[in-house]
């Protein structure tokens, strides 16, 4: 559309599109063009952009046990019949596999009615189905000589009262380097807790698979 386009009055432009124009010339010195770059312009220094404060708080500091990523499920199978005459009961967790990696809960609970005091690593036999002992197996008091994706939390004593329960992790690896011999396999765990009540044996499902490792760390007993 040419000049003959736009009426003038008197020969200038009407005040209703020289007012138009100027608003537009003031919304423009607030931003810039998108050649120069979008979005609006800098704040005067020291100003303040909501948009950029972090309102997400501290992030929490990782916990030692368990760590790294590592899947890991906790809580047995409800234990039926009564409480033994010991006043406690030991029962597996889940074994989880993480890149040849097993981590095995073994929970104690507290199901009498007094209070006890428990310490340290447990004492554990390893046996096959038939009862025979596994022999050439290192049970380790920690396990960072098998992985340090799993921490060890350290020895402390812990007083559980009636209902309580503590943890204590079983940690190994399955792999099978030396085809001299069969690879390892552990039906059966005996439990000594340490307590002077006696032992318990748990059956996990599936065995520890400990192939031609040798050696099955173990954590300290830690509240669960």
């Amino acid at each position: 559309m040419g000049t003959e386009g736009t009426k003038r009055i008197g020969g200038r432009v009407p005040r209703s599109a020289a007012a138009v124009v100027a608003a537009l010339l003031v919304a423009g010195c607030g931003m810039r063009t998108a050649a120069g770059g979008a979005g609006p312009a800098d704040p005067a220094p020291g100003g303040v952009h909501a948009d950029t404060l972090d309102t997400r708080g501290p992030t929490p500091a990782p916990t030692a046990y368990p760590s790294a990523g590592l899947p890991h499920t906790r809580g047995p199978a409800t234990p039926s019949g009564p409480c033994p005459d010991s006043g406690m009961r030991i029962v597996p967790g889940l074994t989880n596999p993480a890149m040849g990696l097993r981590v095995l809960d073994v929970v104690l609970t507290n199901c009498g009615e007094g209070t006890f005091e428990l310490y340290g690593y447990p004492r554990l036999g390893l046996a096959e189905s038939d009862g025979t002992p596994v022999d050439g197996v290192r049970v380790l008091k920690g396990t960072a000589d098998v992985t340090l994706a799993v921490g060890d939390p350290g020895p402390r004593r812990l007083t559980l009262r009636p209902g309580d329960s503590a943890v204590t992790a079983l940690v190994w690896r399955n792999t099978y380097a030396d085809t001299t011999y069969p690879p390892v396999t552990v039906d059966r765990v005996t439990v000594d807790p340490g307590l002077g009540r006696g032992t318990q044996t748990v059956v996990p499902d599936p065995p520890l698979d400990l192939g031609s490792t040798g050696r099955l760390g173990t954590t300290a007993w830690h509240k669960g």
